[in-house]
Order: structure tokens, then sequence, then C-alpha cells
């Protein structure tokens, strides 16, 4: 009688365990004004229409970059947040445990350096010992870096001020630093409302961005993360089919001018038509870990394509045929 009751107390605490693993009480995503098809989602509620009959919750977690996301996947305070495909790569060479599974944007407009209107600046070299603005542990800033070495310098020749994307936007506005590593949606605030100029851009050095997830969470949850792919998928189809609601919708979501929405919508339609991980990517983001290796920011020994292979997964987000 003793074994049998055991037996049962057993079955009964795996049965709920594996329930828990597959269907959890919550899920918590992050949005961002950097995505709009995420603060998309999140207005339609299409995200929780869809996991209601799994029995999970959603919490909605708004990060200002890729810094934050991976702070917040880090901590385990999120579960699928946007970062960089540059920022994923470093944070997986060192130790963060995600997966690279969904595109919001290529990025094919390049990562600017934006100066004000009047600013005497004509090339990324005048700008040798002058203050840049740029986010930690981002895209922009990854960029910027790139750029300089590109065209003979690098960061120790320039003095690159930490700050957040607005407040880097903010301070370029104000005179505080002379330069500014751009990304949406102060990109466009600052040329639409401040005249700042694009001083430099390279397609090559674009990078783009996406989504993440927790390796334990996607392991535990596949389908649950499936799901949530297909209601971000349908919010960037939405945003396709409807471009003038979508801007609507998101310049009263954002707080921003209509004007912005607009510019911004722009350059997101053009470079996110295709979301899924394919083969040119893992080669695209090997040059983002060469140049890591190259400034020190991951151990010299690291094995780039390993760490590509680690952190790009095809196979969570399929379009549909």
């Amino acid at each position: 009688m003793k074994r049998t009751l055991a037996a049962a107390l057993l079955l009964l605490s795996l049965t709920t365990q594996t329930s828990h693993a597959t269907e959890p009480h919550e899920i918590r995503l992050g949005f961002s004004s950097i995505n709009p098809e995420t603060r998309i989602a999140k207005d339609k509620g299409w995200i929780e229409d869809a996991l209601k009959s799994h029995g999970v919750t959603v919490k909605w977690v708004e990060s200002l970059g890729s810094n934050k996301s991976l702070e917040f996947l880090r901590g385990k305070n999120i579960d699928i947040a946007s970062t960089s495909s540059a920022s994923a790569f470093l944070a997986r060479a060192n130790g963060t445990p995600i997966k690279f599974v969904y595109w919001t944007g290529r990025n094919s407009h390049g990562a600017p350096i934006l100066v004000r209107h009047d600013s005497p600046y004509k090339s990324i070299t005048d700008l040798r010992g002058k203050k840049i603005a740029a986010t930690p542990g981002t895209g922009p800033l990854i960029s910027l870096i790139a750029a300089l070495h590109k065209h003979g310098l690098t960061e120790k020749d320039v003095e690159i001020v930490s700050l957040q994307h607005a407040q880097g936007r903010l301070a370029l506005a104000a005179g505080r630093v002379e330069a500014w590593a751009a990304l949406e949606p102060d990109w466009t605030i600052a040329e639409v409302q401040n005249k700042a100029r694009i001083l430099f851009v390279d397609k090559s050095l674009a990078g783009g961005g996406g989504l993440n997830v927790r390796e334990e969470y996607l392991k535990a949850n596949p389908e649950i993360v499936k799901i949530v792919l297909a209601q971000f998928n349908r919010a960037r189809v939405y945003s396709n089919q409807n471009p003038e609601q979508a801007i609507k919708d998101f310049a009263e979501s954002s707080k921003v001018d209509l004007d912005v929405a607009r510019k911004v919508f722009q350059r997101s339609l053009e470079q996110n038509d295709n979301p899924e991980i394919v083969p040119q990517d893992a080669i695209d983001l090997a040059f983002w870990g060469e140049l890591y290796k190259k400034l020190g920011s991951v151990p010299a020994d690291t094995n780039v394509a390993a760490v590509v292979k680690d952190v790009l997964d095809p196979t969570v987000f399929k379009l549909s045929k």
C-alpha cells in the first residue's frame, strides 16, 4: 500500500513538473519603440489571446536598448526580448545562454552617426578627439567602433560618452557631444525635430536586430515560444498590409509625432521582409565576432563559428508557406 501511494505521488509530482515546464503561468516579453512590431503586438493583445487557452498570462517589460534587454535576459527577468544581432553574439560569447530566433529588421540602412545640422564635420575622421554619444552594449556602439577602425581610427581616438539612446539624442541637440551613434526612433526624432544630419553611414556595417529567447525557457516551452513569435510576425504582416493605420497606432503608443512615426515605419518596412534566420546570417554575424576578437571584447581563443552556431537558431521560427 505504501509503495503504491509513493508511486502515485511520484507520478503526480512528475506530471505537475512537466505541466509547469510546458505551460508556464506567465511569460515576460520585451517591447520597444526601436521595434514597432513589438509595440503593435503588445497593443493589439494578440499574444494574450493566443496564449489564453494554454493558461499562460503575459507580462510586458519595456526595454530601451540591447544592453537593457540583455540585462533582463541574464537576470531571468524577461523571457523574450530584442537586441542587435551583434549584441546577442557578444552576450552568448561571454556566457549568456540566449538564442537569436527572429529578425525584426536587418537594418539595411546602416547604423548612422549623426551630427547637428550646423556642424562643420564632413567625414568620420573629423571626429578625432571629439565626444560621441553611444549606448553601451548596443548595435550602434558596435557599428561606431567598426566604422572608426575601418577609417584608420580607434575608440581611443575619440571620447565615447555612454548614454541611453534618447539621452544621446538630447546631448547632441544641446551641444554636449559633437556626434551620436543613432538608433530609431530617436534617429528620426533628431532629424525631424532638431534637423540633425547624417555624417556617416555604411550599409556594410549595418548588422540589424531581432528577438532573443532565454535558452532555458525555449527548451522547456518550445511551443509557447513559437506561438509568441507567430503573433509578433502577425504584427509585422499587419504593418505591411495596413501601413497608415499601423503608423497611427505606433505614434499613439510611442507618443511620437505622426511625421516621426511615418519615417520610422518607412525604414522599418523596408528591412523586415524576412524575419527567418537563414544561412547567410551566420556568415554576416561571424564578421562581428571577428571584430570582437580584434577589440578584445571576447577571449582571444573564442571559436567564433561555434558561438554563431550556438546563438543563431533557425529552427524556432518559420514563415507559413
